[in-house]
């Protein structure tokens, strides 16, 4: 209280002297004007918490003074002084602005009371706008980050009517803002999907948010594929207010995604149809009917088709992954015979093994039940694992591929390296069909343990070997896993070769 100053204004010397020391003696600061004009000047200068204005004052009275002060009202209280008699005009200056009045004469207390009572008010009214200034410029800041937004927003009440929409929505829909306030959600956003399905509606049925859901809109003169998602809003004390939905265009997604379609149909047939043409130019000469071949040129020639066929099966595996990835892959699960199926795998690396002297070992426990399986992506997921075994391990080695029923995977599941699965995924038991293919080969190095199944991912030890590839097999062969809800993983040690492990659910 000892910084507040007022303002005496009156032109009493005796009455001013008054209010000085009564004020004063309570901790106050003051000042004193003599009349309208003098006050108004030192107001230009000084800066007071409250002025004590009277009424009846010579050349300019207090109801002018309190006419000029005009905004500086908002910062400063201003309590009139008149006589008795005059309460009336008193009430019509407080219509203009002033807080309070006192009529003389006055005691001290009473002063004291309505002094402290102006201040404490103004004081609150000055917090009050200071925090309607803040709310301002926060509401500034939020309506030009939604006009800057380039995804669509809308905002719902309760009830999913439109309380709001962004610059973006406006544009891409082609409507005032003024003109959807009000309306039904539905109204606004014409989808694809049945009202109720709309994510701004699924959230205020459901209290909570609903993500990454993809329809498509219709606008004036276009269809437009959204990715949205919808959240709610709550009120402080937890009551539901509406529901916001960002609308993100994904039409250059979908772009794309044609784009590379097309790319896939360029591969199946710019790609695989000469080479084709190749195997079959080349089987021609190395069966002689061109004239005779000699053992030596037979030899190049089906080098030739053998790298001719690994071509084909990258662009294979690559479609394979593409078409996975975009959920157009068709499997044809039927109850198989898995021992058969490990057997004839490993059965075709029989003369890559004899070829680089790599041993290879066949084990499969007795009475292994039938499993629900795409035999084909399966066979291939065997395949890749025993090449990448037979790649990266040297001449002399030895590759071993088991099979049988797992039941404990207590400690089976904790050797998954970190990365591999998120860790809610692993499961803790469970009856599962296990295939493990080992290696003593030149291993993976314990960072790459989490990756190895991306797309074009290899070890950083394999790239730089001998033999190289496309990083596209093992990413084939999660997917596969994927897509029975099986697991694989792999446990390796540089120098000291690699373990790949393969669940296929049985229950």
């Amino acid at each position: 209280m000892e910084h507040e100053r007022i303002l005496i204004v009156d032109d009493e010397a005796d009455i001013a002297l008054i209010l000085k020391l009564q004020l004063e003696d309570a901790g106050f600061e003051t000042s004193r004007a003599r009349d309208g004009a003098e006050a108004l000047e030192i107001m230009d200068r000084e800066n007071f918490s409250l002025v004590l204005l009277d009424i009846k004052l010579p050349n300019m009275d207090g109801i002018q003074v309190l006419e000029r002060l005009g905004p500086s009202l908002q910062d400063m209280a201003v309590v009139m002084m008149t006589a008795h008699g005059s309460e009336d005009v008193a009430v019509e200056c407080m219509k203009k602005g002033a807080l309070d009045y006192i009529a003389k004469p006055f005691s001290s207390e009473d002063l004291l009371k309505k002094v402290e009572r102006a201040l404490e008010f103004n004081s609150t009214r000055r917090e009050n706008l200071l925090l309607q200034q803040q709310l301002e410029e926060e509401r500034k800041k939020m309506e030009a980050i939604l006009r800057g937004m380039a995804d669509m927003l809308v905002a719902t009440d309760a009830e999913g009517r439109v309380i709001s929409v962004n610059r973006a929505t406006q544009e891409a829909l082609g409507l005032d803002s003024s003109s959807v306030v009000g309306m039904p959600v539905e109204e606004l956003i014409r989808s694809n999907l049945p009202a109720g399905d709309l994510p701004c509606r699924v959230v205020l049925r459901t209290l909570a948010p609903c993500l990454d859901v993809a329809y498509t809109i219709r606008a004036a003169d276009r269809l437009i594929p959204v990715l949205t998602s919808a959240t709610p809003l709550f009120g402080v004390s937890g009551k539901l207010l509406g529901s916001v939905e960002i609308l993100r265009d994904i039409s250059h997604l979908k772009a794309l995604e044609q784009e590379r379609e097309e790319f896939v149909g360029m591969l199946t047939h710019d790609l695989k149809t000469p080479l084709t043409a190749v195997v079959g130019s080349i089987d021609l000469v190395r069966e002689g009917r061109l004239g005779p071949v000699s053992l030596e040129q037979k030899e190049y020639l089906e080098s030739a088709v053998e790298s001719c066929g690994e071509m084909v099966e990258m662009i294979d595996t690559l479609l394979d992954v593409y078409r996975f990835e975009s959920g157009k892959m068709t499997l044809a699960f039927t109850e198989e015979d898995m021992d058969a199926i490990v057997r004839k795998a490993a059965a075709s690396f029989r003369t890559v093994a004899e070829r680089s002297d790599i041993r290879l070992f066949v084990q499969t426990g007795g009475d292994l039940p039938r499993v629900r399986v795409d035999r084909n992506k399966v066979g291939r997921l065997f395949g890749n694992l025993l090449s990448n075994a037979f790649k990266f391990t040297p001449d002399g080695g030895e590759v071993e591929i088991t099979a049988q029923v797992a039941e404990d995977l207590g400690g089976l599941t904790a050797s998954i390296p970190a990365g591999t699965y998120a860790t809610e995924r692993i499961p803790a038991a469970g009856r599962f069909f296990m295939v493990r293919i080992r290696d003593n080969g030149i291993g993976i190095p314990p960072e790459s343990l989490g990756t190895i199944f991306d797309k074009f991912v290899q070890a950083k030890n394999r790239r730089e070997g001998k033999t190289k590839g496309t990083g596209l097999g093992l990413a084939f062969c999660r997917k596969v896993m994927d897509a029975h809800g099986g697991y694989i993983w792999v446990e390796s040690e540089p120098g000291k070769g690699s373990t790949f492990t393969v669940l296929f659910p049985l229950e």
